[in-house]
């Protein structure tokens, strides 16, 4: 992985039935067209769970990142759930850049985040 930015979360919206589904499964596709796939590597991506909870509920600890020509997989380590479910006020469709500090987190929560990534 090459993060420049170690505070970068990549919020990624999905639904409930997918997040059912793949939980146990450890990673977030990102592809589907060129606007689809982030541009940057990122130590974090944010859950934005669709209707009705409407809200980022988890983030993911990335350990690894696969990119290909249409899209790239980023595998977790660890999905956490936040306190509290954060409501950005619009649908995060795709994605968007959010920064670790915007998260919910306390600066304890986010110290431990930042060892279970070994920086």
């Amino acid at each position: 992985m090459k993060v420049v930015n170690q505070d970068l979360v990549i919020v990624r919206g999905i639904n409930d039935t997918w997040m059912k589904e793949n939980f146990s499964q450890m990673w977030i596709g990102f592809g589907g067209s060129p606007i689809g796939v982030p541009t940057e590597d990122a130590f974090f991506v944010g859950l934005y769970i669709k209707a009705p909870v409407s809200g980022i509920k988890y983030i993911g600890v990335v350990s690894e990142i696969e990119r290909y020509k249409e899209g790239a997989d980023f595998y977790l380590k660890a999905i956490i759930e936040l306190p509290t479910i954060i409501k950005p006020g619009h649908a995060i469709r795709k994605h968007e850049y959010w920064n670790i500090n915007n998260m919910g987190l306390t600066a304890n929560q986010i110290s431990h985040l930042r060892a279970t990534i070994n920086f």
